[in-house]
Formats: structure tokens, sequence, C-alpha cells
């Protein structure tokens, strides 16, 4: 019997959601936990988890797609098995089942509708057609919709077409000081969280935490140069890249809360050096830049890995617990490199920051300068960076966690200490 993954209910009253990622093709072989997609909608964004294992045998959306709720996002079945005259079950990804007929899961995708309201409607009206979150997008980046080419359903404009106009322009740029992939993760009040990502990562690994984080204020999100959305933004140096990010949120508020893991965390320090971005307090989880000493032989396995099983053999060694590593993590990694040029512009990237086991770049300075809320996050178990390094440098200004049996992802091995922790410090603020 062939499953339905629906598309969840993002919100009591919203009735579609944008597929922003998926994470799977036809023909792919999907377990129960696996990541499929990233849905979003006005107000957050969503990872759908298969709740049923199987071969991905239909996919009537693509990225950037506008769907209806509880519609066939995806049907897994068995190995050559078609979706015409199977029997369709319903699976809800989502943590309320809620109670879908078999009639309901053949419903037409969303763009059969849209479309024909974009037909009835006819093109008089002067009303540029786009997503919520494409406007959204839009507006903050100060982009003109009419200047987007639209690639939904009926011309619509879409967060990906977004994300490809900031990227044309962020190219059009001198090299690394282009503008950056910025994107919201929740909508909110108040002066923003800002979250950075490390190295080899993007700005979907912080999706996770952002329902915890403290209630009321947006939370957003950014690919670092030569990382997701970002990767054909270049940098040459450890400045390039913290003037490439400085660039990019010069204008998304008046103050900031930068939260950032391993080079992100540096790179969130040195922000607060530049004098144009009024930065209110910092999380910084396992910082590099604290120190001397790098795992090199980690930089150097990370980018050559070209399967599951020996990307997941160099991953482990960001973790303390190998079981705390989830699969889907792995998985995830691997199949964003099927960007082209991505593992190429990592390289990049290492070269400019890391010379085999050394760090080229200190961020020592820039914490003892600042003086907001400041709370530093280590695991004592962390083999990606020296630990006693990082400790000793840590002025007396800023709170020094050091949580035990914790590797180099915190956020990942102690999430809701460090969750709370980042409560803490952005609240302590004002």
């Amino acid at each position: 019997m062939a499953e339905a993954i629906l598309v969840p209910q993002v919100g009591q009253d919203l009735t579609e959601a944008t597929v922003v990622e998926l994470h799977v093709k036809l023909g792919d072989t999907v377990k129960k936990g696996d990541l499929v997609a990233v849905v979003e909608s006005e107000k957050a964004s969503f990872e759908v988890e298969a709740f049923a294992e199987g071969v991905v045998i239909n996919m009537p959306y693509k990225e950037g797609d506008v769907a209806e709720v509880l519609a066939p996002l995806m049907h897994l079945g068995q190995p050559g098995e078609s979706l015409e005259g199977a029997a369709v079950s319903a699976t809800q990804s989502s943590e309320a089942q809620a109670p879908v007929s078999a009639e309901q899961t053949t419903i037409a995708p969303a763009a059969s509708a849209i479309t024909a309201q974009a037909e009835a409607q006819g093109s008089t009206d002067g009303w540029r057609r786009s997503s919520p979150v494409a406007r959204r997008e839009a507006a903050a980046r100060g982009l003109d919709l009419a200047s987007i080419k639209g690639s939904g359903p009926g011309g619509a404009v879409v967060q990906k077409d977004v994300a490809a106009a900031i990227m044309a322009s962020a190219t059009a740029h001198r090299q690394g000081g282009g503008a950056l992939a910025v994107r919201t993760l929740r909508e909110g009040q108040g002066s923003p969280i800002i979250c950075i990502h490390g190295f080899g990562a993007d700005l979907s690994s912080w999706r996770g935490m952002v329902g915890t984080l403290p209630v009321g204020l947006p939370v957003m999100a950014l690919d670092l140069p030569g990382h997701g959305a970002s990767a054909h933004v270049g940098a040459s140096s450890f400045a390039e890249i913290v003037a490439c990010v400085g660039e990019s949120l010069r204008d998304v508020a008046a103050g900031i809360h930068l939260v950032g893991h391993s080079l992100g965390a540096a790179v969130a320090a040195a922000l607060t050096e530049r004098g144009d971005l009024d930065v209110r307090s910092l999380t910084l989880l396992s910082p590099a830049g604290l120190g001397a000493k790098v795992d090199g032989d980690f930089i150097e396995g990370f980018l050559s890995a070209q399967s599951e099983t020996a990307l997941a053999t160099w991953m482990r060694r960001l973790v303390h617990d190998p079981e705390k590593l989830a699969p889907v993590l792995v998985r995830a990694t691997l199949a964003a490199r099927d960007t082209p040029g991505l593992v190429a512009a990592q390289r990049r990237v290492a070269a400019a920051v890391f010379e085999r086991s050394t760090q080229l770049f200190s961020l020592g300075r820039a914490l003892d300068r600042f003086l907001g809320p400041c709370t530093v996050i280590v695991g004592r178990k962390d083999v990606i960076l020296c630990m006693d390094e990082v400790a000793e440098s840590v002025p007396a200004n800023a709170a020094l966690h050091r949580l035990p049996a914790v590797g180099h992802l915190p956020q990942v091995e102690a999430a809701e200490l460090v969750q709370s922790l980042i409560t803490r410090t952005v609240r302590a603020a004002g």
C-alpha cells in the first residue's frame, strides 16, 4: 500500500505552505524519521519527516511550489510500484494526526488552483503574484518583485526566485563583498536573533531550535560565503568573510542578537568591531579563533568524503556520543553536495581560514572589547578545537560554560541547556 506524506498544517488559519527544500527525489529509499522536506508558512519553517518507509514513487511538487495543507507532498511505495491503481493511505508529518480519507489523498496540487485563479484574474489588475514568503524576503532585501522573474504556478514569484535574485546581486559585487542568502526562520517583533552556522554547514542547521528561542523575537539565519545558497559568494580571507556578512546584515535591524557556531561564532564576535552594527548580545558555541589549533585531518576528511559511510565517519568526530549524530544530518549534508561547485567553494573558504591544523585568525581582541552580554559554550570532549586553548582565551567579561560529555556540537548534544543559555543571554541585553 502506498503511503502519502502530507503537507503539514503549519497554522490554524493557514491553507497553504511553500515547499522550500526537498531532500529526496523519485526512486530514493526513505526510512522512518528521515528528513524529506522543509515547508514554510507566513510565520515559520517546518521540517517534514517521514513517518513511514518505502521508495518515493510520486512527487507532485517541486521546490518553490505553493502546496495545499494536507495534500500529498509525496507518496512512498514499493520498488517498481506506481501510484496509479495503488491503494493509498495518508501519513501526516506533524505531531497531530488529522483524519484524512482516501478521497482527500487525491487532492490536486495547489498549482492547478493557482493557475486557474491567475487565468481568471487575467493580467490587467497590475498585481504581481507572489508567495507571502517571497514578498517578505523581497521587502527585507529592498528588491522590487516586478523585477524578479517568477517560476511558481501561474508565474508567481516564490522564495527560490527571490533567493536567486539575491544570489545574482551577490555575484555582481566584488568577490567576497556581495550580499549573502539571509532567511527569516520565524517572524516576531523586536531585535532579531541572527544565527551564523559553522564551517561545512548551512542555515538549515538552525531550524530545529527555532521554536525554543526567546518567544516573540524574530529569528533569522544566513549562509556564509561558500555555503548553502551563498556557495557562489567568494572570500579569500577571514576578514573578507566578516565584511561580507556585515554588509548583508547592516540593514536588517537597528539592533541584533548574534548566535554563532564554530567559524560562525568567530564571525559573530568579529562583527562587533565593525562599528556599523548594533550587536546587543553574543552567544558563541564552540567558537573558532580562540587558540591556534584546529583538527586539520577532520577538515580534509570532511571535504574529501564522497559516500554516506565516509562522511558519517568524519562527522562523528563532531560529537562525543556517536548516537547523537542523526543519520538524517549526514544524508542532508551529502545531498547538499549535489550543488555544483559547493565542495570546491568550501575548500577555498578552508584555505582562507585554516593552514593545515592552524587557524589563521583570532577573535580574542573583539571579545575583550565587547561590553554587552556574552556567553561562550564549549564541550569538554571537543576534538575539533583545543578546549584548553579556548578556555584560557575567554576574557573575564564573558560567561564560559564548559559542558561535560559534549563535543563540538553542544547545540545537538545538550540542546535544552544551550537553548536556555541563549535565551538567558538575549534577555540580559534588555
